[in-house]
C-alpha cells in the first residue's frame, strides 16, 4: 500500500485511503488480520497502476496471485464526507513511505455498523479495542464527532453501549 500511495503521489494524485479490515489490522499492529485490502481511491489511476503491476480485475476486486494480494476498491472517496477526509491519518511505513488510513473514530463507526446491521459480534469487540488504542495513544476520542456519525448511521444505541463499557 505504501508503494501504491507513492505512485499516486508521484503522479500528483490524492493518495488512496485504507479503510475496513486492513485499517483495523494497522491500528492493532496485526492483532486483527484480514485477507484483503479495502481502499478508497481514484479508479482510473488505480486501474492503470495495478494493471502495470500485474494485477487482474474481477468485479471491483484486483488480484495478484503471485503476491497473494487482494485489493477491494470501495469508491473514490469517503462517503462520510469532507470532515472524515480531514481526519485521515498518515502512518509512516518507512523513511520515505507512508499510507493514509481512516480515523479511529470513523473505523469505530464502521465496526459498530457491522455489529448492529450484520450481527457481527466480533466487530463490537474490535470497536472496544480501537477505543482503548486511542486512549493508549494518549489522545481523546472525539465524542462529538462519534455521536454525530452514530446519529447519521442510526447506531446511537450501540455507541452508548460501547461508551458504557
Amino acid at each position: 500500500m505504501a508503494l501504491l500511495s507513492e505512485e499516486f503521489r508521484k503522479r500528483g494524485a490524492k493518495e488512496p485511503i485504507i479503510v475496513g479490515g486492513l485499517a483495523v489490522e494497522i491500528y492493532t499492529q496485526g492483532s486483527y488480520t484480514t485477507g484483503d485490502i479495502d481502499i478508497k481511491a481514484d479508479i482510473t489511476l488505480l486501474e492503470e497502476i495495478l494493471k502495470n503491476w500485474g494485477f487482474k480485475k474481477t468485479g471491483r476486486v484486483w488480484l495478484n496471485d503471485y503476491l497473494d494480494i487482494y485489493i477491494d476498491w470501495l469508491g473514490s472517496s469517503l462517503e462520510e464526507g469532507e470532515e472524515a477526509e480531514k481526519r485521515v491519518n498518515a502512518v509512516l511505513i518507512d523513511e520515505n513511505l507512508n499510507v493514509k488510513i481512516i480515523s479511529i473514530e470513523d473505523l469505530i463507526i464502521d465496526r459498530l455498523n457491522a455489529y448492529k446491521w450484520w450481527k457481527d459480534e466480533d466487530s463490537f469487540l474490535w470497536a472496544k479495542i480501537l477505543l482503548k488504542i486511542k486512549e493508549r495513544m494518549e489522545e481523546q476520542i472525539d465524542l462529538e464527532y462519534l455521536k454525530k456519525r452514530a446519529k447519521k448511521e442510526q447506531i446511537e444505541d450501540i455507541v452508548e453501549k460501547l461508551l458504557k463499557k
